[in-house]
């Protein structure tokens, strides 16, 4: 074998020129797989967040609770239509029973005004036009009967 200057020989310089090249690739190779998993795997292992993740942890968290509170609001709003209804039902109520109270209070004004006598008298006539009224129905009523009779039997002997 031929010495080369610097007393080496090209087989040799061929091999570690190709140990360099194959360092490199070593440690480049070595620095992509310990960024993508060894990185992954250290995280894991001591629950360390990189800022994006966390970031993205949290923005995802905030767009839940921003739903969450969009669901609230909107409940609270329906309830607070809800009562304002109820409430202006309620004021109409007591509006109509304010009214109907002043109304039976000037009734019963007017009926304090008027005698005893009167009422007993008043309720002696009202007693005696029911009794009429109720004989007159009776006699109406069998009037109505056997005037129906009669006509279902003369509409027989006609053949109607």
């Amino acid at each position: 074998m031929r010495l080369v200057a610097g007393g080496t020989m090209p087989f040799e310089i061929l091999i570690n020129i190709l140990s360099g090249v194959l360092s490199l690739l070593g440690v480049g190779l070595f620095s992509q797989i310990s960024n993508k998993y060894l990185n992954k795997i250290f995280n894991r292992t001591f629950k360390t967040e990189t800022y994006s993740e966390k970031l993205v942890r949290l923005m995802d968290s905030l767009g839940k609770s921003s739903a969450e509170l969009d669901t609230v609001l909107t409940e609270l709003a329906q309830v607070a239509n809800d009562r304002e209804k109820a409430v202006h039902t309620l004021e109409q109520k007591l509006n109509d029973l304010e009214f109907r109270e002043k109304e039976l209070k000037e009734n019963v004004q007017a009926l304090e005004n008027v005698p005893i006598q009167v009422v007993d008298y008043f309720a002696k006539l009202t007693s005696e036009g029911e009794r009429r009224s109720e004989l007159r129905d009776y006699a109406l009523f069998g009037a109505g009967v056997v005037l129906s009779t009669v006509i279902a039997i003369l509409l027989k002997i006609f053949g109607l």
